[in-house]
């Protein structure tokens, strides 16, 4: 996060807790926004307490300069100003990792950090690895609204908690059934998003379906993923990935009522071609492909208008927040 430090903090009795942001600054936590007219104040203040280390605190300081006054750079949630009387607290709450709240952690957490190595192949994959962002189990969208009010209740003063919901839409431009889950928690200061497509297998790229685990001879997986390119964009947004439009049961070809507008006009071949869907574990191979470099953002532009600009606006809520 960006954080603003108010000239009331340089006292003696602040000490530790100007040098534990100043750690945090340090290794990339978070990113220090120096007013300019401030500078001479903060360099002053580590030449008495630090002499040793006043040069390296110092440059700290000036790499985070910023131009205007000094509450100029305090709005926005990805930003924080830090006054003597919050100085404790929000050490504390800086000090915490950044909470994704997702419905399940291993699928959605590994969507989540494959878009990651995709959009941003730097920052977030750190902040993970290292533990600032934690990815949290909701278990399930019932679930989410209380699991997001028990991270929030860690932080003392700001809040650094989000969600991700399936949208599980059965048709295109529908409200998400979790749309009034997300706006009660909005209420409550978690900003968050809920996938416009059905669900986060609904944004796997074709290439990785091509490594989808199947019995040899790879019982038609290559006519499944040519069937699957017939669909339009709306089609494939809600098509269920990794069901298909199987009646297990008894065996053939079924389509939900909800989505004989979408789905009915399709050619019996292809409702056949895709009736047992692509499985399970398709966040897992995504992550692994885009890992590998193997996944670019074209890939995901492939999937319909505007899919890129809503994974990145999903990143985006990360970085408010890390």
């Amino acid at each position: 996060m960006k954080v603003e430090l108010s000239p009331d903090v340089f006292t003696d009795e602040c000490f530790e807790l100007i040098a534990a942001l100043v750690r945090y600054f340090a290794v990339g936590r978070h990113e220090w926004r120096v007013d300019v007219s401030h500078l001479p104040l903060a360099e002053g203040y580590f030449r008495e307490h630090v002499p040793k280390r006043a040069p390296t605190w110092s440059d700290l300081a000036r790499k985070g300069l910023v131009s205007g006054a000094w509450t100029s750079h305090t709005s926005g949630r990805g930003a924080v100003t830090v006054t003597r009387e919050t100085l404790e607290d929000h050490v504390h709450d800086l000090g915490l990792a950044a909470r994704l709240v997702v419905e399940n952690r291993e699928a959605d957490g590994a969507f989540v950090l494959a878009l990651a190595h995709v959009f941003d192949p730097g920052r977030l994959v750190e902040a993970v690895e290292r533990g600032w962002l934690k990815i949290v189990q909701g278990g399930g969208s019932g679930e989410v609204p209380k699991v997001v009010r028990n991270e929030q209740e860690e932080f003392r003063r700001r809040s650094r908690v989000t969600f991700l919901l399936d949208g599980d839409r059965l048709t295109p431009g529908v409200r998400s059934k979790h749309q009034a889950v997300a706006d009660e928690l909005r209420e409550v200061g978690a900003q968050g998003h809920v996938l416009r497509f059905r669900e986060v297998e609904n944004y796997i790229p074709n290439r990785v379906l091509a490594a989808v685990s199947v019995p040899a001879p790879r019982r038609g997986l290559d006519e499944r993923i040519k069937c699957l390119k017939t669909l339009t964009h709306d089609q494939r947004a809600h098509f269920d990935m990794k069901k298909g439009f199987a009646d297990r049961k008894r065996e053939r070809v079924e389509i939900h009522s909800e989505q004989q507008e979408l789905y009915g006009s399709l050619p019996e071949s292809i409702q056949v071609g895709l009736r047992l869907g692509f499985g399970d574990g398709l966040t897992i191979l995504l992550l692994r492909e885009a890992e590998a470099g193997k996944i670019t953002e074209s890939d995901f532009d492939a999937l319909g208008p505007a899919v890129c600009d809503e994974l990145r606006a999903i990143l985006n809520l990360l970085y408010e927040i890390l």
